[in-house]
């Protein structure tokens, strides 16, 4: 009986690592190369509260893109205690600052700034960015010009802490998991890097955002009921930078944001999690090396994805493995759970269905 138990553990582990290499295959053909030409004038929001660490980077970076035509908007809050700070740092360079003004009661403090900053914009193509992010002089480029070919385009960041702790280092591999969604067939646009040509944004789109806590979410599901194809630029990765404070309280309302707009994506997690919690079990009472091929074979593929990063990547794919128990350990401790707290703001969230 014992030896049976050993050899389904076996073929189990085998199979579970042919799925994650061709999962390796599929990204590889389908993240990178995308070739485009669309190069009208963009306009790139950046909602901002809070003075996020290594704030200046994240402007100097989007200032040195090395595309000719666009203009950077950042958009502050009139209620953010930092905002007088933010305003004087953001003075120093040629930009646009826009104070968050936009009316809807129900939406976000980062929609409401981003619909403000939509009002005020000019492009032709509508960018939106994040205040915590780093964006190397290729991104805006990359990510704009397949534009022509997709409804949408975006692309995912890797994790930089700005120091070793151990919250920093969790965050690091649970950041990696945001990929996970792009390889298996759900496509989702990430809010730190999202682009889409200004028509896209209608009356009903318009009104939808007024209503809703999660931008990308939202826009993920308009592109979908539109029939939308959304491109995922790989060569586009950025890095996302922080020093993280209250790592349990973020990676919650990161789950429950899964949870919420894919409650099919959650549930899919939850099964992934209990199989590799299985495979670690059998690790940890046999010594049996095949069993740790998937996890190996897990860190290979985060390494792969963030190639063009270099030794930035190491970090997040290496803590890749331990961040996934984690994250799964926190999405069961928080299912039934639906307040959040984002940006000292609290917020209680409803099922939007999301597939």
């Amino acid at each position: 009986m014992e030896y049976l138990v050993l050899l389904a553990l076996d073929i189990f582990s085998i199979l579970f690592s042919l799925g994650i290499i061709y999962q390796i295959i599929r990204e590889n053909k389908e993240f990178f190369g995308h070739k485009g030409s669309l190069s009208d004038f963009v306009s790139i929001i950046i909602p901002v509260r809070g003075l996020d660490p290594g704030f200046e980077e994240n402007v100097k970076s989007l200032l040195g893109q090395n595309y000719d035509n666009y203009e950077l908007i950042y958009v502050l809050d009139r209620d953010d205690p930092k905002a007088k700070e933010l305003e004087d740092i953001l003075s120093r360079y040629r930009i646009t600052i826009v104070y968050s003004d936009y009316h809807c009661t129900t939406c976000s403090g980062k929609i409401r700034a981003q619909l403000s900053g939509l009002m005020k914009s000019k492009g032709k193509v509508v960018v939106f960015g994040d205040s915590d992010t780093f964006y190397p002089n290729y991104w805006l480029n990359r990510i704009v010009s397949p534009l022509e070919n997709y409804m949408a385009t975006t692309t995912f960041s890797f994790a930089s802490p700005i120091s070793l702790s151990l919250k920093n280092l969790f965050r690091a591999g649970f950041w990696t998991l945001g990929f996970e969604s792009q390889a298996l067939n759900g496509t989702f646009l990430w809010g730190g890097s999202m682009a889409m040509k200004r028509e896209f944004f209608d009356d009903y789109v318009i009104d939808q955002l007024s209503s809703e806590w999660c931008d990308d979410c939202t826009l993920t599901r308009i592109v979908k009921e539109r029939k939308g194809k959304i491109g995922f630029i790989g060569e586009a990765i950025p890095l996302n930078i922080y020093n993280e404070n209250s790592l349990i309280k973020w990676m919650q309302r990161q789950v429950l944001t899964v949870k919420i707009y894919s409650y099919r994506g959650a549930k899919a997690f939850l099964v992934i999690g209990s199989l590799m919690s299985i495979l670690l079990l059998g690790f940890v009472l046999t010594v049996n090396l095949v069993l740790l091929t998937p996890f190996v074979l897990w860190v290979i593929k985060n390494l792969l994805r963030g190639r063009s990063l270099g030794y930035k990547s190491l970090i997040p794919s290496l803590m890749s493995v331990p961040a996934l128990f984690l994250a799964w350990f926190v999405l069961i401790y928080t299912w039934n759970k639906s307040e959040v707290i984002w940006r000292d703001k609290k917020y209680i969230l409803q099922s939007k269905g999301v597939k």
